[in-house]
C-alpha cells in the first residue's frame, strides 16, 4: 500500500487542532490518501506560532517526506502583531511554510460554515457571541473534531470557501476542493 501524503500543519492551540482533525475526518471520508500531522504551538502571537511551527518542523523525524507545510493563523491577531512591528508572513515564507489566515479567527470561520452565514462579515469582538447564538454549547477550550463532524459537512466548508480565499487555499492544499 502506498504511503499517505503527509501534510504538516502548525496551529495556535487546541481548538485549531480540533478543526484540523475535523478536516482529517473529511479527508478520510473522501478517501484522500493524506495524513494531517498537526502540531499545536500553545498560543502566543502569530510570529511565535510561526517560529514554534518552524522549530517543530526542523525536528520532525521525516521532514523530507512532508508534501505540504502549513501554519494556520488568526487574521485579527496578525493585525495586532503588525501594529507592533511583528510580521509573521515573511518568517513563515523563510521557513517554507504556507500561512493560512482565519478571518477574523477560528470562531468567525465556524460562524461562516452555517448555511446563510458564509458571506457574513464578522469582527473578532463579535465572533464568539455570534457563534454562541448559533451553537449555544460551543466552548473553545473543549472543542473536538467530533463536535464539528456532527455539525458540519464538506459541503458547508465548500460553500464558505466560495466566499473565503484563505479557506479555499486550505481546502485546495488538502485536496478537499479542486480548482475549476
Amino acid at each position: 500500500m502506498p504511503r499517505r501524503r503527509v501534510i504538516f500543519v502548525g496551529v495556535e492551540g487546541k481548538s485549531d487542532r480540533a478543526f484540523v482533525r475535523f478536516l482529517g475526518l473529511l479527508c478520510d471520508q473522501e478517501s484522500l490518501h493524506v495524513h494531517l500531522d498537526v502540531k499545536p504551538c500553545n498560543g502566543g502571537d502569530s510570529l511565535s506560532v510561526v517560529r514554534e511551527t518552524a522549530r517543530r518542523l526542523r525536528r520532525h523525524p521525516e521532514k523530507r517526506g512532508i508534501a505540504t507545510r502549513l501554519v494556520l493563523l488568526d487574521f485579527d491577531r496578525m493585525q495586532a502583531d503588525l501594529a507592533s512591528g511583528r510580521d509573521a508572513l515573511p518568517e513563515a515564507e523563510k521557513h517554507g511554510l504556507e500561512a493560512v489566515l482565519f478571518n477574523p479567527n477560528l470562531e468567525g470561520l465556524i460562524v461562516r460554515l452555517y448555511k446563510g452565514y458564509e458571506g457574513r462579515r464578522i469582527t473578532a469582538r463579535d465572533a464568539q457571541n455570534q457563534l454562541r447564538r448559533l451553537w449555544p454549547t460551543y466552548s473553545k477550550s473543549s472543542l473536538t473534531a467530533n463536535q464539528l463532524w456532527q455539525r458540519f459537512s464538506l459541503g458547508d466548508l465548500k460553500r464558505a470557501a466560495g466566499r473565503d480565499d484563505e479557506l479555499f487555499k486550505l481546502l485546495l492544499a488538502l485536496g478537499l476542493i479542486r480548482r475549476a
